[in-house]
């Protein structure tokens, strides 16, 4: 995962526009890298191409654990029986629905998420018009113009190829506005730091010296980061409010009910 568009807010930085382009570039690559590793890469991943995988083609021998229609995931079917899945409570149930009833969209398939904004859906290498779907809880995309997606896909053909089914999105949370001021605020110390300013307020080794007493006392610069901060107080405390357990990733949930993902790299 690599951060993408992490805006910087370098408002609360004066000197940040007296830097060379390239100082600055190299100090926001710095800033955004670190910061994304340290809020858990929660924000504004990269865009990626994923290929859905049906239940037909996921090798589920016949069944999923949640309430699926008999002919296949999430398709409308005229028979009210439904296989067998697991409740709340970790028993297996049969169920039966009588009529259309259901919490479910009559045609939708996961994606890793969460999904910030899709940029390209293919189906048989063409492109769908955005109004042909939406995005639901952040991770279902739901087909809106009356169709479905592909329950199988031949993952050997290109996603320009009929047969093909492709979804490329933004994936991560929008970043706040707190984000980019403290991006903006480690880019600039960054900056400093590159360009020899003393002004740096990044921390340093020599914590404190005491001249006449010969009293040296160093900090190691790696025990802060250690603990998930960068030793800059403001921007400690948007990533403390953000990600106060010091989670190196997002939460996920492995479940064998959800079909396959591949990813196009």
């Amino acid at each position: 995962m690599t951060a993408c568009d992490w805006t910087l807010d370098t408002s609360c930085c004066p000197a940040w526009s007296s830097h060379d382009e390239a100082v600055q570039t190299a100090a926001a690559a710095w800033a955004t890298g670190i910061l994304d590793s340290l809020t858990g890469h929660q924000y504004s991943q990269c865009p990626v191409t994923v290929r859905p995988c049906g239940p037909k083609c996921a090798g589920f021998g016949g069944y999923m654990t949640f309430p699926v229609t008999r002919d296949g995931y999430n398709r409308g079917t005229d028979s009210p029986w439904m296989l067998p899945y697991i409740d709340g409570a970790g028993a297996w149930r049969n169920c039966s629905c009588s009529g259309s009833c259901t919490c479910r969209a009559r045609c939708e398939v996961p994606l890793p998420g969460p999904v910030d904004e899709v940029t390209e859906v293919r189906v048989d290498g063409l492109v769908l018009d955005p109004a042909a779907y939406r995005v639901d809880s952040g991770y279902l995309l739901v087909r809106t113009d009356g169709e479905c997606w592909p329950q199988c896909q031949d993952m050997g053909l290109p996603i320009t190829a009929v047969g093909a089914f492709a979804v490329t999105y933004q994936r991560g949370l929008p970043l706040p506005p707190a984000g980019a001021i403290a991006a903006g605020e480690l880019a600039c110390e960054f900056a400093k730091a590159c360009a020899g300013d003393a002004s740096c307020a990044l921390p340093q080794q020599l914590q404190s010296l005491s001249r006449q007493g010969i009293n040296v006392q160093v900090m190691d610069p790696q025990a802060v980061l250690a603990d998930g901060l960068t030793g800059l107080a403001n921007v400690d405390l948007w990533i403390r409010s953000v990600n106060p357990t010091g989670k190196r990733q997002r939460s996920r949930v492995h479940s064998p009910d959800v079909p396959a993902t591949r990813w196009v790299s």
